[in-house]
């Protein structure tokens, strides 16, 4: 009996201890707060805008070319300035014009206006491809 009066005892302190260390602070309590160095305030600044340029990689023939400017044009399809190594792939070899949607979608289509490759934002890069469903394509930003 009191080897189980003990242990209910420990335990139900522990419990109260935990509930101690997990309680939010009392109001008027104020945490320590640490500055960020301006270094690291630099760096999440240049990570949250826009890259300069961006990477079109076709995961499947392994090609991958360089688009000069991360600014699609919204609505109406405009020249897509990217470089001679997009002619790799068969896919990507299409491609001249591009626009974003209102929905946030990367349209890039042939010079007939005829949408080659449909993008959403992506997790972890800029674009994922969505149409073709066989598409395996992505946008990365741009190194160099």
């Amino acid at each position: 009996m009191n080897f189980t009066a003990a242990v209910l005892g420990t335990a139900f302190a522990a419990l109260m201890l935990t509930a101690k260390l997990q309680a939010a602070p009392e109001i008027g309590s104020e945490l320590p707060v640490t500055p960020l160095p301006a270094e690291a305030k630099v760096e999440a600044a240049a990570s949250a805008s826009t890259p300069a340029a961006m990477r079109v990689i076709d995961l499947r023939s392994g090609a991958s070319c360089k688009i000069a400017s991360a600014e699609p044009t919204k609505g109406a399809l405009a020249p897509l300035p990217t470089t001679p190594e997009c002619a790799q792939s068969a896919e990507l070899r299409r491609i001249s014009q591009w626009r974003t949607t209102q929905d946030g979608m990367l349209v890039l289509a042939d010079d007939t206006g005829r949408t080659v490759l449909r993008f959403i934002p992506g997790d972890g890069v800029l674009y994922e491809s969505v149409y073709p469903t066989n598409s395996v394509v992505t946008i990365v930003p741009a190194r160099g």
